[in-house]
Order: structure tokens, then sequence, then C-alpha cells
């Protein structure tokens, strides 16, 4: 006999938010959409606040473009500190490779409050050269 258990989504993601809460790391879930003007990329980072989130965009020498997402984790300690004084470490949450054609200077991210997701938008273009900047993450 076959089971068909069903469970709700809202639930999952709450299972893998629950997870960190003992020094457990969430899964990112990644979508990867090509239209007419460019990449979309739509992340979903469970436990982790917008205002922790980074992200730059890095081409190397041997034509290696990099997109790197990461968070900064506050490093715990005995005494009080001030908010400026306090230590944090960075996790990497992904590095995407950006596909040839793509826009560097134009890429853009804007964090969805509603439901909770992070869009990134990569515009087609061409780019040559050394490159490397922070992208800023607008809310909407």
């Amino acid at each position: 006999m076959e089971s068909k258990l069903k469970i709700p989504q809202e639930m999952l993601m709450n299972i893998d938010f629950i997870n960190t809460i003992n020094g457990g790391m969430s899964e990112p879930a990644i979508k990867l959409d090509r239209g007419s003007d460019g990449f979309e990329v739509v992340v979903k980072i469970p436990g982790i606040e917008v205002e922790d989130l980074q992200l730059e965009v890095v081409k190397g020498k041997r034509n290696t473009n990099n997109l790197k997402l990461f968070h900064l984790l506050p490093i715990f300690s005995q005494e009080s500190l001030a908010e400026d004084e306090q230590w944090k470490t960075v996790r990497f949450i992904n590095t995407f490779v950006i596909p040839e054609g793509v826009d560097l200077e134009h890429i853009s991210a804007k964090y969805d409050n509603a439901l909770r997701h992070l869009v990134l938008f990569l515009p087609y273009g061409n780019e040559q050269g050394d490159f490397h900047r922070k992208v800023e993450i607008e809310r909407w």
C-alpha cells in the first residue's frame, strides 16, 4: 500500500528555519530564469535578515565572472560590545558564475519583503577587463 503524505509548503519552510535555531545552517533555494532582457535569479534564504546580506560582482583575470552572495554572522563574546565594535565573520551563501554577455555594471538586486526573497537581475551587455563592485540591495 502506497502512502501519499502531503506536507504543506509553510511547514517545510518552518522546518528549515527551526534547524537554524541551535546552530544549524539554512540552505538557500535558488531559481534561475533566462528572459529576453537578461537573467533573473530568485534566492530564498530563510532565517537571514536582508540587512546582513552582501552581494559583490567580481571579474577575474581569466575571464571568470562571479556573483558572490554572503552574509555577516556576529561572533559572540562574554563582554557586551557596541554594534560598531562587534566582530563578524563571513558565511558564503552561494557563488554564481555569471554567464557570458552579462552587463556587469548594471546588475541589480531587490529584496521583496512580502515574499521574503532576493531577486537579482543580470541584464545582457558586453563587458571586458578586470571588474569588481558591490551591488546595493534595494527593498520593495
